[in-house]
């Protein structure tokens, strides 16, 4: 009895030694992800960053889940953008009478802007509620929230801004189109060519054509960031 009492003692003790060498992996693994921020921060391609090899994921532990709102947010950035590529080819117009024929689909745009605006900031939203719910150690969370920056509250504002480019030009056109509809009598459209009847109307539809034009730079750099946003595939030309 007393042999195996000591025996049970030593399987306690030998239990006890395991625990104590469990190694604290959390050093590591921190400054394993302030080196993935640090290579993601500096890589031409930002956005999107980019989704964690199993080896990245095994090197930096529990914080993948810090790496994973960013990512998660750029998922949900993607599919809202997605929709404005076929606005873009709504909005590539050659003439008035493309205009006026598009009429139904500039309103569809203005709508289709409206919901992918409101999807972005509620990503956003959510992007930063988790953010703040996230307690980073003094030499990692300026790391992170460079990234953050870059990669979620940049990319936010700049889709926020190209809908709201968008939606100018389809506003416009829309009303160009409501112009000509209003004096259909004196404009008319014959073998692609727009005819109006008097120098006056003519010059009242000059110069809403002109906003419209002075629209096309805003335009191109609203495909710019579209394609950007859903990962470089090529946008509506």
């Amino acid at each position: 009895m007393v042999w195996l009492r000591a025996c049970v003692t030593g399987v306690a003790m030998v239990s006890m030694l395991l625990l104590t060498a469990c190694v604290n992996k959390e050093p590591q693994e921190r400054v394993a992800f302030v080196q993935l921020l640090q290579a993601r921060m500096s890589s031409a391609a930002l956005t999107p960053i980019g989704k964690l090899s199993k080896p990245e994921k095994e090197a930096i532990g529990d914080y993948a889940d810090a790496y994973e709102v960013i990512t998660e947010f750029q998922d949900s950035l993607a599919q809202a953008a997605l929709p404005l590529r076929e606005v873009l080819s709504v909005e590539t117009i050659r003439s008035v009478g493309e205009i006026v024929e598009r009429k139904a689909g500039f309103e569809a745009a203005r709508k289709t802007l409206a919901d992918s605006a409101a999807k972005v900031q509620d990503a956003r939203a959510k992007a930063d509620k988790a953010r703040g719910s996230l307690t980073l150690p003094p030499d990692l969370a300026p790391v992170y929230d460079g990234v953050y920056d870059e990669a979620v509250t940049a990319p936010a504002a700049e889709l926020m801004e190209a809908a709201s480019k968008m939606d100018a030009v389809a506003r416009d056109a829309l009303g160009v189109a409501d112009f000509v509809a209003a004096h259909a009598a004196d404009i008319q459209f014959v073998d692609g060519q727009t005819r109006v009847a008097t120098p006056t109307l003519q010059q009242e539809l000059n110069l809403r054509l002109q906003g419209l034009n002075a629209q096309s730079d805003g335009l191109e750099q609203a495909r710019a960031t579209l394609q950007q946003a859903v990962g470089g595939a090529p946008a509506a030309p």
